[in-house]
C-alpha cells in the first residue's frame, strides 16, 4: 500500500512540476523576441563559397529599431550599409545610395520579413515566407526557416537563427548553390 501511495504522489508531483514550467514553443519564442528592445550589436560574418579557399570575413554593427528598421553597417573589409525601413532597402557604398522597393524583389522581401519577423517576434510575418521548425530550450534554441515559395527556394535552402532567451546569437543562411553565410552576434 505504501509503495502505491508513493508512486501516486510522485506522479502528482511530477505533473505539477511539468505544468509549472512554461512550454517552450514557437509562441513562447515569439513572445520573448517581441519583448526585446531596440538594439545595436557588433557582428562578425563569414561567407563560405566553393569558389574560395577561405571564407570572406566581414564585421560591423547591426541595428534594430522597433518596429521595422534593420540596419547592417559593415566596417571591415570596406564601409557599406544596408538599411531596411518600411518597404524599402537602402544600400550605401562608396558614398552612393541605391534604393530598392522590396515589392520589386521577392527574395529581398523574404529576407527582410525573416529578419524583421525574428527580431520583432512576429510569427505571422515569418509564416508568410517560411515554414518554421523550433528545437531546443528557452536558454538554447534554434529556429529553422525554410522558404515556402519555390522561386525563393531556388536561391535559399534555409535560414537557421539560434539564440538564448530573447537574444539572437547567430544567423546562418544556406544557399541552394551550396554557399552559406554565418553571422555571429557579439
Amino acid at each position: 500500500m505504501k509503495a502505491r501511495t508513493i508512486v501516486f504522489l510522485m506522479h502528482v508531483l511530477a505533473a505539477g512540476v511539468l505544468r509549472a514550467a512554461p512550454a517552450f514553443d514557437h509562441e513562447r519564442l515569439m513572445q520573448l523576441l517581441s519583448e526585446s528592445p531596440s538594439s545595436e550589436v557588433s557582428y562578425v560574418e563569414e561567407k563560405f563559397s566553393a569558389l574560395l579557399a577561405r571564407p570572406v570575413v566581414s564585421s560591423g554593427t547591426l541595428v534594430y529599431v522597433r518596429p521595422d528598421v534593420v540596419e547592417k553597417n559593415m566596417a571591415v573589409p570596406r564601409k557599406e550599409s544596408f538599411r531596411i525601413a518600411g518597404q524599402e532597402l537602402t544600400v550605401t557604398r562608396a558614398g552612393r545610395q541605391r534604393r530598392i522597393a522590396l515589392s520589386s524583389e521577392p527574395l529581398l522581401a523574404a529576407f527582410a520579413a525573416g529578419l524583421r519577423g525574428v527580431l520583432s517576434g512576429d510569427a505571422r510575418q515569418l509564416g508568410e515566407y517560411f515554414r518554421l521548425a523550433l528545437e531546443g530550450t528557452e536558454s538554447d534554441w534554434k529556429l529553422e526557416m525554410t522558404p515556402i515559395d519555390e522561386e525563393i527556394a531556388r536561391y535559399v535552402k534555409g535560414i537557421v537563427v539560434s539564440g538564448r532567451g530573447a537574444r539572437v546569437r547567430q544567423i546562418e543562411v544556406d544557399e541552394s548553390s551550396g554557399d552559406r553565410s554565418v553571422l555571429t552576434v557579439k
